[in-house]
């Protein structure tokens, strides 16, 4: 992939310098240096993980994003409308425009996609420990699997745009995709160019109200449910007083909470198709 891009880069007049990851947040290093050094183009060629790091370097840069999709869901560039398909990536170099979108801060760390607090985030912590190398849908199983039956639903304070909407047992998401693992698209109405950040709450105590709203989830009902609260907004906070609870940011580890978190309207300039 990279050897075929190159060569398509040189053909239309770029000097192409590749650079491979050797560890985490090496992506978001080299981002930040290329756009320093007046770059006019930087290809993340990855998972969702890999482009996320780079979007991170980039943000507020005005250097362009090439995503080329090369993991496990490819969940980012899925909902930017963007393939590794020959052809259309041969569009894209030639006639493709930037386009600025969205993306989302948390505690100072930018994010592209989606956050989590609750549940997910236990399993991105699980499959990350044990991670060796490359992973696919299968490296989900058993984190899924054991975090079903071992967790304990945590309450969770919910403050968006000044308005409480939630104080008790809860997951909460919040981003700029309506995509998710497994093609789930729990933002169902998030905009990647709208100037805000969708937020999905779902009042939750037991395993069987998590199947119930995976169920809802999966018919694009769950905002209508009563247990849950969605919300378009600029500024939320999320903590809870009775537990340690972590966050994934874009599929990766992200800490834990509490999280102040604000919409940053078009801090990523990427290369799109034409209309």
């Amino acid at each position: 992939m990279c050897q075929r891009l190159q060569k398509s880069l040189a053909q239309i007049g770029y000097e192409v310098r590749i650079q491979p990851t050797a560890r985490v947040g090496h992506a978001r290093q080299l981002a930040q240096e290329a756009a320093k050094s007046a770059a006019t183009l930087v290809a993340a060629v990855g998972g969702d993980g890999t482009v996320a790091e780079v979007a991170n370097g980039l943000a507020y840069s005005n250097v362009p994003l090439l995503v080329v999709p090369a993991g496990t869901e490819n969940i980012i560039a899925t909902e930017l409308g963007l393939s590794n398909n020959t052809a259309q990536l041969d569009i894209l170099l030639s006639r493709g425009k930037a386009h600025p979108v969205d993306m989302g801060c948390v505690n100072g760390r930018y994010f592209l996609a989606i956050l989590g607090a609750g549940f997910d985030a236990d399993v991105i912590h699980r499959v990350h420990k044990n991670r060796q190398g490359h992973i696919s849908h299968l490296s989900y199983f058993w984190p899924i699997w054991r975090t079903f039956w071992e967790y304990r639903f945590p309450a969770l304070r919910v403050v968006a745009d000044g308005e409480m909407l939630c104080d008790g047992p809860a997951l909460a998401f919040v981003g700029n995709m309506a995509r998710y693992a497994v093609g789930l698209r729990i933002l169902r109405d998030a905009s990647f160019d709208d100037g805000l950040l969708d937020l999905c709450v779902y009042s939750c105590r037991r395993q069987s109200r998590l199947v119930l709203h995976s169920a809802n989830t999966m018919l694009k009902i769950h905002p209508e449910r009563r247990s849950v609260a969605y919300r378009q907004c600029r500024n939320i906070e999320i903590s809870s007083s009775t537990a340690s609870v972590r966050m994934q940011v874009d599929g990766d580890p992200g800490g834990h909470l509490p999280a102040k978190i604000e919409v940053c309207p078009g801090a990523l300039s990427v290369l799109m198709m034409p209309d």
